[in-house]
């Protein structure tokens, strides 16, 4: 996610920041400083930094949970609304869906049981307020804040955790391309419900219905999407005229192609088969840094992936985004016959819907 700081690993995943998160705590402490004094603006900043550590605990365990089925969780960022776990996939099997989906919501309830144990007695629990003033209301809001997470993750509008339960549970009745349109749709009309009660009320809760609205579009998209390029193989997608240069070339000859046609990503042959990739944004910033002369064999991508053309679209997809690679050569016994790429399958989808619906219109 782009304008965010990677902070560090926590249990192998990639945790992340986003810029805007650190906008919200400034907001916090200059709201409560003229009130309020320094101490008690600290101590709201703190109570967002220990609302967001449950938040992250939370997203944590839903990535446990996938790695344990074998989806890995590629990073963790925290935004001002909540926390996103970019994931490679998500469990398409509903019972595995519903156990990755509801231990978050359990992971906020168990949070809350403990502190309530070890402080609860002192503090009790409350309706949790921003801004507390003492430690005691501190901790009180913590415990409440983890219990509202968790019920508040449990209603089953999509993309919350409920949403996905729902998703499962209606993937066991009927297609998962269907199923994730239906918990959508009741997605976005909750999202709605808390835009417009949100505009009247309360704007944090129009924020967090705007990001739920688009998320569950998103998702829906995706999923049709993954759904559609599973049919699909690599072959139909792949670019079969295009260039391919060598090592011992400047990338002043991989600018020439750029100038006289559409290609951005190439293949680097060698005596043996291809020895690497050499991508757009590679040539871009080595022209950069070290201008036109540099061999292609300095810039190139060694850790490259490759794909037979016989391999579904949707598996080509996934492995370009597990390997954070833009382009792939298409090798068939041991010879390059194309390139395919992240903007290459977006293209090709673009194409077949419209397609797809120019024959509808025709049929009607």
């Amino acid at each position: 996610m782009r304008w965010s700081l990677n902070i560090g690993k926590i249990l192998g995943i990639n945790f992340k920041i986003h810029v805007t998160f650190f906008f919200l705590l400034f907001f916090i402490f200059i709201s409560v400083l003229p009130q309020g004094g320094l101490s008690k603006a600290l101590l709201a900043v703190l109570f967002i930094c220990a609302i967001f550590v449950c938040v992250l605990i939370h997203e944590i365990g839903h990535s446990l949970i996938a790695r344990r089925f074998g989806k890995q969780a590629r990073s963790i960022t925290l935004l001002p609304i909540g926390g996103v776990a970019a994931m490679e996939e998500i469990p398409e099997k509903p019972a595995q869906e519903i156990i990755m989906s509801i231990i978050g919501p359990f992971i906020n309830l168990a949070i809350a049981l403990l502190l309530y144990l070890l402080v609860g007695n002192w503090t009790g629990i409350e309706v949790p307020d921003l801004y507390p003033d003492s430690l005691k209301s501190f901790l009180a809001g913590l415990i409440g804040i983890n219990v509202m997470l968790a019920v508040f993750n449990l209603v089953p509008a999509f993309p919350m955790d409920g949403g996905r339960v729902l998703r499962a549970i209606l993937a066991m009745k009927m297609d998962y391309v269907k199923a994730t349109s239906a918990a959508v749709f009741i997605g976005q009309a909750t999202a709605m419900f808390l835009i417009f009660f949100g505009i009247f009320f309360n704007w944090w809760l129009a924020l967090i219905g705007l990001f739920l609205y688009i998320g569950a579009g998103s998702e829906r998209h995706n999923v049709i999407l993954r759904s559609f390029l599973h049919q699909v193989p690599v072959s139909e997608a792949m670019t079969t005229d295009f260039q391919s240069l060598r090592a011992d070339e400047p990338v002043s000859h991989a600018l020439e192609h750029f100038y006289h046609g559409c290609q951005e990503d190439f293949p680097v042959m060698g005596d043996d088969g291809v020895e690497g990739i050499l991508t757009r944004d590679r040539i871009l910033a080595s022209i950069h840094e070290k201008g036109l002369d540099v061999l292609v064999s300095d810039i190139m991508d060694r850790s490259f992936a490759s794909v037979g053309p016989r391999m579904p679209l949707d598996e080509a997809y996934k492995k370009l985004l597990s390997n954070r690679k833009t382009a792939m050569a298409v090798v068939d016994a041991g010879r390059v016959i194309g390139m395919v790429c992240l903007d290459g399958i977006g293209r090709f989808f673009m194409i077949k819907t419209a397609l797809k619906g120019s024959d509808k219109k025709e049929g009607d």
